[in-house]
């Protein structure tokens, strides 16, 4: 599912910056055929205003400044004096190619009124607009007609220049925008598939969790269904021992009851609406509350619960007092069922202290402690490091419980090895 939904969002992701890069690329190539179009048409009024000056100021013109100017700049250049052609064959082009583009010249200097006897009435000039003609060898050429009038008469220039190497340029531009196009939407791929793997990988997380979530729930209570259902039908099989397998229904109903109210606890801390009621809390008091209540069930145990507080009085704290209690008592809950075994001491330390503007209260057991590699998960829900699952009262909850009720206080629980032994669940507030 995910793999699929990631495919479709590269691809949009690609799809819309790819666009939006081409459109870029697209207006910049554009903007670049405009500068250069500009460019040549003042390149190209610069010659013809060269070549006008001249004219006008020079009674003669040499063949060895004409070809000069031709070769260097790409140019074909024709004058005519009262009618006469300046002897000038042109170094430019081929003579051929060179009459044909000519007599194109004259004919598009005639569509704006200008014949070969035309000569300037109003002014010492008469020119014709800057055109474009083609030649014999698809080249295109870009051309003015000049008619001057002088002492003797007149003069008159045809002037063209080519544009074929520019088309070849423009292509390799082109080609050259087009690679820098293909390059930017490729990277734009890989970034957007970095992006949306990055993206997606918490999503893809919480669906995992969600499904393990839901599978190790549908597990829990499978087992207290499948024992109640097998004791309500043996009470008919067996009327005898109804009271008997009547407990058993009871402490199963029980044991589904409290899996239900866990797993709704969850639910409503994963929706945010958790109702949290903050107050000052003495946490002194509430650790001495919880130490008359757990010390029977560790006497029961053959064990026992101290309660060790600094010499100060330890600062209040903003927190909800309920759901403090309830922390407590899952740690000492999780202590009772797996601190005691293989146990150096049989005790259990609850102790608080203060730092550096926190309050920590701290759960200490003395037994077999946490293997290092599954200290990175005991926080999981349904985690149980009874891999037999033999102990039927734990879920595998009560830490991923205590560690959101922490959480949405504001609060912090962690665990560390005991020094020689065991584990400490500490949980931190800040004053």
């Amino acid at each position: 599912m995910f793999r699929e939904f990631k495919k479709n969002l590269i691809f949009l992701y690609t799809l819309s910056t790819g666009l939006i890069l081409t459109l870029i690329v697209v207006l910049t190539f554009l903007f670049s055929l405009v500068s250069l179009e500009n460019k040549r048409q003042s390149l190209f009024q610069n010659h013809l205003f060269t070549l006008t000056s001249r004219l006008q100021t020079d009674n003669t013109v040499t063949d060895s400044y004409l070809a000069e100017m031709e070769t260097r700049n790409e140019l074909i250049i024709y004058i005519e004096e009262n009618g006469t052609p300046l002897f000038f064959p042109g170094t430019y082009e081929t003579t051929k190619n060179r009459d044909f583009l000519l007599e194109q010249a004259g004919r598009q200097a005639e569509k704006e009124g200008i014949y070969e006897d035309s000569l300037p009435v109003s002014s010492n000039t008469l020119q014709s607009s800057v055109f474009r003609t083609k030649g014999q060898h698809h080249d295109t050429w870009l051309g003015n007609v000049l008619v001057i009038r002088t002492d003797s008469g007149y003069k008159k220039l045809i002037l063209l220049s080519d544009e074929s190497g520019e088309h070849f340029r423009i292509l390799i531009m082109g080609l050259l925008f087009l690679l820098a196009d293909c390059i930017g939407v490729f990277l734009l791929y890989l970034a957007g598939r970095r992006f949306v793997r990055r993206a997606s990988a918490p999503l893809e997380e919480s669906y995992q969790k969600q499904q393990d979530f839901v599978s190790a729930a549908s597990h829990e209570l499978r087992s207290p269904l499948a024992v109640i259902q097998a004791n309500a039908a043996a009470i008919t099989d067996a009327p005898l021992e109804m009271p008997r397998l009547l407990s058993v229904i009871q402490k199963e109903c029980d044991r589904g009851s409290s899996l239900v109210k866990n797993l709704l606890l969850l639910a409503n801390m994963d929706s945010n609406h958790l109702t949290i009621q903050k107050e000052n809390v003495e946490i002194d008091e509430l650790l001495l509350h919880l130490l008359e209540l757990y010390e029977p069930v560790f006497h029961a145990k053959n064990s026992s619960l101290l309660l060790e507080l600094p010499d100060m009085v330890l600062p209040r704290i903003k927190a909800d007092p309920a759901l403090c209690l309830q922390i407590f008592t899952i740690l000492l809950d999780n202590a009772a069922a797996y601190g005691l075994e293989n146990s150096r001491y049989p005790k259990i330390l609850l102790k608080a202290e203060t730092l550096q503007g926190r309050v920590s209260v701290s759960v200490v057991d003395y037994g077999a402690g946490i293997p290092e590699e599954e200290k990175g998960r005991i926080f999981d829900r349904f985690y149980r490091g009874d891999k037999s699952r033999s102990k039927k009262e734990h879920f595998g909850l009560g830490l991923s419980i205590a560690s959101e009720l922490a959480r949405v206080q504001g609060a912090r629980l962690k665990v560390e090895d005991t020094d020689g032994g065991g584990s400490t669940f500490t949980v931190e507030f800040y004053v």
